[in-house]
């Protein structure tokens, strides 16, 4: 094996969806691309080599604004960049890839000669993230809503206590808690008392699952803020 093909190997070689590997030099020329490709995005692997990654990018989608930027940025001595790419599979379809960049030089302390890129494709993850944050931005609203001594009644629901406990706690009477209690369900448009405890329920779980999710590991991306931005079409 030659130098020049060496260069384009990665440093594991067992790829399998929804991850694959490709390599680049000269900013955006495809050097090698792992077999996995073809399961992720629909690619004859070996077609890919010599043509730009520019090719299969989404057009107009946000997540590929930086990318003049990121071609600028100095992979010399183990630094990394990490972000979100918006592709087109081979059927033209948008795919989200997190694409984690490393810089290869040919001698230890040398210029970097290659780009060595692991993509993951995370498009259902970043699709389930918006329908969960959209679903706890609609609770969100409906409490807020809510007034302090309200907030204060509906935690104890939360906490499963019962209305002469929580009117006793509140140092109010039973009767108030009723109100207060009534009024949580019309903010909250719930018809019956499970349906209310239901929805708060579902807030506190939301609010702890959209950000300790353990596959979510793309919002660690530069631009994935823009995930959440709709592509051009």
């Amino acid at each position: 094996m030659n130098r020049e093909s060496t260069l384009d190997l990665p440093r594991a070689t067992d790829f399998v969806e929804p991850y694959f590997f490709f390599s680049n030099r000269n900013v955006t020329e495809v050097t090698f691309v792992s077999p996995s490709v073809r399961g992720v995005l629909g690619y004859d692997p070996s077609a890919i080599p010599g043509l730009s990654y520019t090719h299969f990018l989404y057009e107009g989608d946000p997540l590929n604004q930086d990318i003049p930027e990121c071609q600028r940025v100095d992979l010399s001595d183990g630094q990394t960049l990490h972000a979100l790419r918006g592709v087109r599979n081979s059927d033209g379809e948008r795919r989200i890839l997190s694409v984690h960049t490393v810089g290869v030089a040919e001698n230890p302390g040398g210029p970097v000669v290659r780009r060595h890129n692991i993509a993951r494709d995370v498009t259902e993850s970043v699709q389930t993230h918006m329908d969960l944050m959209s679903r706890l931005e609609k609770l969100e609203h409906e409490a807020r809503q809510m007034s302090r001594q309200e907030r204060d009644v509906a935690e104890r629901i939360l906490q499963g206590k019962m209305n002469r406990d929580i009117a006793r706690e509140l140092d109010v009477s039973d009767r108030t808690v009723e109100r207060r209690r009534a009024a949580i369900m019309k903010h909250l448009n719930a018809a019956t008392t499970s349906e209310m405890v239901s929805k708060l329920v579902e807030r506190e779980m939301l609010r702890t699952w959209t950000y300790t999710a353990g596959d979510v590991q793309w919002q660690q991306a530069r631009n994935s803020h823009l995930a959440l931005q709709p592509a051009a079409i």
